[in-house]
């Protein structure tokens, strides 16, 4: 976890109680933990603040809030492209004050620079940053990973500490003068230059393409409820599936009878050198002080990712 915000010394005149927003996209609910607990704090301090999904956000009633906060997982070391879609799309900000946080698994990457550059495009004040890790829910990848056990008791604590000082923070700035900050968080340049690499196109060509077992597919609709992007329509013949994607896999591990699936075989080869690449990562992290392993890394099984654990749940069942 860290968290990035102006130190300026408090102001004897404050503004009047501010009402704020806070915008999250969560796919496995790491998120919503993370927006619900700064939310709360806001509350605690007297402010009237309002949570909504993305998808849920009227983006014209935007002015009508002193502070917004929006939040989503790190997805291709970087913002998830509906977000970015969602960025792109908002009016003028007229100096609005807004502040950014978002959970990861193994890398931050290029998240805050992304969406702090959208956001200061549309004309936004961005006055605070704040990101916690989180478990991996990649079908190809090994559970429990690197993160696994995040966020935990502390993160989220720390998620109510940065909301509490994000409200003080505000108060300020809005009783001297416009202000913004540039100080996030950010990751070596080698992921700010594979977050660049992953283009949604490079990842259409690179990664498996879902496929769906009519004959297992029990039509409950689970997928095509919980897709970020509309992505899927079982109701026709065949299934529409993954258009639009933004490659999240939520579809392949919510399926209770698994019969949405794709050849994960090749990534699954892939990930002990990107882990490798990870662990000297999360070092460095833990040698500042940012991270906490809550597992011991040498226990990581490769032979057994995610969607091989739920095969054979499945079975046993």
């Amino acid at each position: 976890m860290d968290s990035k915000i102006i130190n300026i010394g408090r102001s004897a005149r404050e503004p009047e109680c501010l009402k704020a927003l806070i915008i999250y996209f969560s796919q496995s609910g790491n998120t919503y933990k993370i927006a619900k607990c700064i939310c709360n704090s806001l509350k605690n301090a007297n402010i009237n603040c309002e949570l909504f999904d993305i998808n849920k956000i009227d983006k014209n009633s935007l002015s009508n809030y002193d502070l917004v906060g929006i939040g989503s997982p790190v997805f291709y070391y970087k913002e998830p492209f509906h977000v970015r879609d969602f960025l792109e799309s908002l009016p003028r900000l007229n100096g609005q004050h807004w502040f950014v946080f978002c959970t990861h698994g193994n890398v931050l990457g290029n998240f805050f620079p992304s969406v702090v550059n959208l956001l200061k495009t549309k004309g936004a004040s961005v006055i605070g940053f704040h990101h916690t890790y989180a478990d991996i829910t990649v079908p190809y990848y090994p559970r429990p990973s690197y993160t696994s056990g995040h966020p935990d008791a502390h993160d989220l604590e720390q998620a109510n500490s940065f909301g509490m000082e994000i409200v003080k923070l505000s108060k300020d700035i809005k009783a001297i003068e416009k202000m913004s900050i540039d100080d996030f968080p950010v990751s070596s340049e080698e992921w700010i230059q594979e977050s660049h690499r992953l283009t949604q196109n490079v990842l259409s060509h690179a990664l498996p393409k879902l496929r769906i077992d009519s004959d297992k597919c029990i039509k409950c609709y689970a997928c095509e409820k919980n897709c970020p992007v509309q992505g899927i329509d079982i109701t026709i013949e065949p299934p529409r599936l993954q258009n639009p994607c933004i490659y999240c896999w939520n579809c392949v591990n919510i399926c209770p009878t698994l019969s949405i699936d794709a050849d994960w075989e090749p990534l699954v080869r892939m990930a002990p050198a990107y882990y490798a690449r990870y662990k000297k990562e999360l070092d460095k992290a833990t040698a500042h002080s940012e991270f906490r392993w809550l597992i011991d890394p040498r226990t990581i099984n490769f032979d057994d990712p995610l969607f091989k654990q739920r095969k054979r749940n499945n079975k046993e069942k």
